[in-house]
């Protein structure tokens, strides 16, 4: 049960007052109005990108389909500034900037998904990206809308689930693909119809595929070489003690290298997600509920591996007591044993937007969303699962949003946001303890509009409630700011410049407060801080667009400087038993929560240029580049895992019925290391796709062909945690057949 009751009892409030809030004296009866779609993630007016201040993305279409992977992370790996995490083909996060965690919110259709992704790598996010309407994406700081988990950035992932506009036919889109890299299927529907003011709607997606082929071995080179060095110095100390078992070691080693080349073991993944919604139009205004089941069986490779070297130093103690033989039969079974994650998330939706509601405001809409999350991790092999750990979260999110009625070139939107939730964890890597989390929020923002362009401001005043269900951890009460203010210049040529400045804080978590034990998706040990302050910081970001010409795009340029930046940093085993004695670790890397002083800066560049522009044929080439650097200044070191610098191209052209594209990315090296972090090589990932389109009345049949990683390339993003023995997918084709009617 929810705790916070003052948050409780002004959502009932509010739902109450809602009827009365939205009345009008006078309906128009001379018009029916459609109610458009108002994109209000990056912006609470209906704004074209070029008039944005912050920098947004939206990736909507055919462009979505051809990207569209099993996890939403993967999807958007490669749009200008936005990274995948990378942990498991169903467990991949996006991360913006080099922020990821939880201070880059995941939304669905404008509220929270509710999952657990944000507390660990290996939680899946509980979001199809396939069959959505449209991936949008902010990058930098959106606190001011959205609050203290977008101080990176957002993602809103738009389905429809809920229908936002009127229809009487029946509308939609099936989709059948196969893919050759893990034996992919892949199927899916979704469709909308209706009658008169009803308008209904039915999706459902199912995907399953197996192990995917890698171009080599699932560990780097720079492990097997650590792995080679520490058997060559235990082959030396047991020939001291005449106990010379090399050989029988050298036949595991390479019985476990034959094992993981060529194939990525317990990479397997199956996803299924069936939505149904109901929409009812009136003159001027709309309803909508949705019902959405997101279910996710996947495996985690690499995973029980983390469990097998931490054990491996426990045995290490008993070898010297002549139990050699019991602990080699014990650690083949651990690495023999899988570890995967059953997922399942339950999530009402209700929208409304009104219309001229009344006097002071010109259109409204609310959002409210409730899920019930939870997921096991399992550990075993098929037909023996046992449950290691339970994670659940359930929660609602209720957003109200009003646009009042110009005042002169004064135009602006008020808004309040509620959210209260619950975490639980239970099992052998609970080191989370469960908590109530309730936040409430208050934000306006106002534009002055001018003839040679805008200037936006705004602010935001939060407060977050935390308490651990624990009597031995205090509960904490915080309050957070967020201030913001930027303009838009229209130059000549169909061209703005727009810079934005903002002040953010975030109020810590429970993992960063609260965490204790093994967290083996970090492959650590990890203790919270429960004496944090108010993570600050103050950023500014430039962008240049222009949307017509030869060349058309965005170029941007970000800084941000952290006071109290919340990061994990290394703990010597030394200390760790003078402060927790009789602990134990597992023999895993202990990582401590600490608060620095941090910068996050770069550059992004996202151009097309038109090489060809003609009614029948189109040719352009698309170039993307982006470098992020964070520094720890407290400390004078490097942030981990952030993405080192990327550069890719890719020509499209577009003739009738075919488009053909064929596009190339390069990642450097990772030359900016954090204390203890791995090496990173470089690579070039090779792409190509064709479509062809066949019309047939008001059916259209899309048949395409997508070859990914053509050069089977040996790809470890540097932003994994696990990607020295975590690999991604090498040569892999893509086919299917996609129908729109």
């Amino acid at each position: 049960m929810m705790r916070n009751k003052k948050n409780s009892a002004l959502l009932y409030l509010c739902l109450t007052l809602s009827p009365a809030l939205f009345a009008q004296d006078k309906w128009d009866d001379e018009e029916i109005i459609d109610l458009e779609l108002v994109n209000i993630t990056a912006s609470l007016f209906a704004l074209k990108q070029m008039d944005l201040v912050l920098p947004a993305d939206s990736l909507t279409g055919d462009n979505l389909r051809r990207v569209g992977e099993s996890s939403l992370g993967a999807t958007l790996d490669g749009l200008p500034g936005l990274h995948n995490s990378s942990y498991a083909p169903g467990a991949g996060r996006p991360i913006i900037r080099g922020f990821d965690g939880d201070r880059v919110r995941i939304l669905q259709n404008g509220t929270d998904v509710f999952d657990a992704s944000f507390t660990s790598p290996d939680h899946g996010v509980a979001v199809e990206p396939i069959l959505t309407e449209r991936v949008d994406v902010i990058r930098g700081p959106a606190s001011l809308l959205y609050g203290n988990a977008a101080i990176g950035g957002i993602v809103n992932v738009i389905d429809k689930t809920i229908p936002r506009n009127r229809v009487t036919e029946l509308i939609g889109e099936v989709e059948f693909r196969y893919g050759t890299v893990a034996g992919e299927k892949m199927g899916g529907f979704s469709v909308q119809s209706g009658q008169d003011n009803f308008t209904w709607s039915v999706n459902y997606v199912k995907r399953e595929a197996g192990d995917y082929e890698i171009p080599g071995f699932a560990e780097s080179e720079y492990m097997r070489e650590q792995e080679e060095d520490e058997d060559h110095h235990e082959g030396e100390e047991e020939e001291e003690e005449g106990e010379d078992h090399e050989d029988e070691e050298d036949e595991d080693h390479e019985g476990e290298e034959e094992e993981q080349e060529g194939v990525l073991l317990n990479s397997a993944v199956e996803t299924e997600n069936a939505a149904v919604g109901f929409g009812w139009f009136t003159e001027n205004a709309s309803y909508g509920f949705a019902l959405n089941q997101y279910d996710s069986f996947y495996g985690v490779p690499g995973h029980a591996e983390g469990h097998g070297h931490g054990e491996e130093e426990d045995h290490e103690g008993e070898e010297d007591e002549d139990h050699e033989g019991e602990d080699h039969e014990e650690e083949e079974e651990e690495h023999g044993e899988s570890v995967v994650i059953d997922l399942g998330n339950t999530r009402f939706s209700f929208r409304a937007e009104w219309l001229a509601p009344n006097d002071l405001f010109e259109s409204s809409e609310l959002n409210i969303a409730y899920a019930d999350y939870s997921h096991s991790e399992l550990e075993g092999s098929p037909g023996d699962w046992e449950t290691g750990t339970v994670f659940e979260r359930s929660g609602i999110d209720f957003r109200l949003t009003g646009v009042h009625r110009p005042i002169g070139d004064l135009t602006g939107a008020l808004g309040v946001h509620i959210k209260d939730e619950s975490f639980l964890s239970e099992g052998e890597e609970a080191y989370i303890p469960g908590n109530e989390l309730s936040n409430s929020a208050l934000f306006a923002v106002e534009r002055y509009n001018t003839d040679w362009g805008a200037a936006e401001f705004g602010g935001r005043i939060e407060s977050q409630s935390l308490s651990p269900d624990s009597p031995d951890l205090g509960g904490v009460d915080d309050t957070t700011f967020n201030l913001s203010g930027g303009w838009v210049v229209n130059l000549q040529e169909n061209s703005t410049i727009a810079v934005n400045l903002a002040y953010n804080e975030r109020a810590p978590n429970a993992a960063e407060r609260y965490a204790f034990g093994a967290h083996v998706g970090t492959q650590s040990f990890e203790i919270g801080n429960p004496d944090l302050g108010i993570e600050q910081s103050n950023s500014i970001n430039g962008s240049w667009r222009k949307a017509a010409g030869a060349v058309v795009g965005e170029v941007s340029l970000f800084f941000s400087e952290f006071n109290d930046f919340i990061t994990l940093e290394h703990l010597d085993h030394e200390v760790f038993e003078e402060l927790y004695p009789g602990e134990d670790t597992g023999g895993l890397e202990i990582l401590q929560v600490e608060a620095v002083d941090a910068q996050f800066y770069g550059f992004e560049v996202d151009l097309r240029f038109n090489l060809i522009d003609e009614a029948e044929d189109n040719l352009y080439f698309n170039l993307t580049y982006d470098q992020i650097r964070a520094t720890n200044q407290t400390e004078n070191s490097n942030l981990p895992r952030i993405p080192p610098q990327r550069i890719g191209g890719r020509l499209v052209y577009e003739s009738g019925p075919w488009i053909i594209g064929l596009g190339a990315k390069h990642t450097t090296e990772a030359k900016h290391l954090a204390p203890e972090e791995t090496p990173t090589e470089g690579y070039t990932v090779v792409n190509a796709d064709i479509t062809h389109r066949i019309e047939s009345g008001n059916v259209a049949y899309d048949l395409f062909l997508y070859a990914r990683n053509l050069t089977d390339e040996e790809v470890r993003p540097h932003t994994s945690f696990t990607k020295d023995g975590v690999p991604m997918p090498g040569f892999g084709l893509s086919t299917g057949l996609r129908i729109h009617f």
